[in-house]
């Protein structure tokens, strides 16, 4: 991911935003790159339940490293995912007191589909599974609030990805783990997030909010939308993708994907 982290970065500055940008890197087996932007070092978390390795758990794990260390605790942090571009500036809010952050709204984290109340019911205490919200990552929330957050988040969530039954309800992969692991630890914490659009996917047909997510493959065909066992053409793919190849021509596809590959084209150019 050192190569989303280095695009970011480029449409972060791009867009003006000059707030220090911090890339969280788990230690592996693979050579060291060197990163333009800061980074911290952190363990990884991938192996944090016994026999069922699982990425994810990297995020919960390594922003609980950073927020416990020495840092302003009342300044406010935004986590962003790295398969991220920035359009445009996304809005400081301002200080942030604790128990109030804002957050994306996930559909697929509504609290009334089944298999979400599942995973609810076996570990949110019962007194505030009403709070639960379906939020995660874009993240706006104040720093020493995450410093106490992140412990019960990382905590959740290997909890959640060591339960079957909850392996299972989430597809049987266990991906969502950090997603439920954040939710129920921000309702057991009493933090309350604000609800707004950090983000469009690729495939939305939209530039409404101020970061692109590219967490889907851009189809060549604009009305095609992708779908884990797709066989329709493929124009390009994070997954796919070796830096620093010129993207392909983006003609017909969606107006975010446009913007994504003409901005990956610009990053390349500079990096001749």
């Amino acid at each position: 991911m050192w190569w989303q982290a280095e695009f970011l970065r480029y449409t972060y500055m791009q867009t003006g935003m000059h707030a220090e940008l911090t890339a969280l890197v788990a230690a592996t087996e693979e050579p060291e790159y060197q990163f333009s932007c800061n980074t911290v070092r952190v363990a990884n978390y991938k192996n944090s339940v016994p026999n069922e390795p699982l990425l994810v758990l990297n995020k919960p794990g390594g922003i609980a490293e950073w927020a416990a260390q020495d840092g302003p605790r009342d300044e406010t942090v935004l986590i962003v995912d790295t398969d991220s571009m920035f359009v445009r500036p996304v809005v400081d809010p301002g200080p942030l007191t604790a128990g109030h952050a804002y957050s994306e709204e996930h559909d697929y984290m509504c609290v009334d589909i089944p298999k979400n109340r599942t995973v609810i019911d076996r570990h949110c205490r019962q007194e505030v599974r009403a709070r639960v919200q379906p939020v995660g990552i874009y993240i706006f929330i104040n720093r020493g609030c995450l410093a106490e957050l992140a412990r019960c988040w990382l905590q959740k969530s290997i909890e959640i990805a060591a339960d079957p039954v909850c392996r299972e309800a989430l597809s049987g992969t266990g991906w969502l783990s950090d997603m439920w692991g954040y939710a129920i630890a921000a309702a057991e914490l009493g933090i309350h997030h604000q609800l707004i659009g950090f983000s469009q996917v690729t495939g939305s047909h939209s530039l409404e909010n101020p970061i692109t997510h590219y967490c889907f493959p851009l189809m060549e065909d604009r009305n095609d939308f992708w779908e884990p066992d797709t066989q329709k053409p493929i124009l390009w793919s994070k997954w796919t993708y070796q830096p620093w190849e010129n993207p392909p021509d983006f003609a017909g596809t969606t107006v975010e994907g446009e913007l994504l590959l003409e901005r990956l084209r610009e990053f390349v150019a500079t990096r001749d």
